[in-house]
């Protein structure tokens, strides 16, 4: 946990899981606990679908992508349930 909030380091599912609802329940289950519903991630911009499963589930772009080497540009987002929701996103 970082300044109050959580950061959700990864999230995956074995590929037979994927389109089950088990990733989205995971996100819920772990930014729905978060210290004052604040919790934040990061992806690459090259992990399209990351970014829209992340969308679809709630969480907003707050961050224009910052050069980082292999791997992609990073994108910052928060979580579903964050105060600053509305307010930070950015648009796609």
């Amino acid at each position: 946990m970082a300044c109050g909030a959580r950061e959700i380091d990864e999230l995956a599912v074995r590929p037979a899981m994927c389109g089950t609802g088990l990733a989205g329940r995971l996100l819920e289950v772990v930014a729905s606990d978060a210290p004052k519903a604040r919790s934040w991630l990061l992806t690459s911009v090259r992990l399209g679908r990351a970014m829209s499963f992340y969308r679809r589930h709630g969480c907003r772009k707050t961050a224009i992508p910052l050069p980082s080497g292999e791997g992609g540009l990073p994108v910052a987002w928060v979580g579903p349930h964050h105060p600053a929701r509305t307010a930070a996103t950015l648009p796609d």
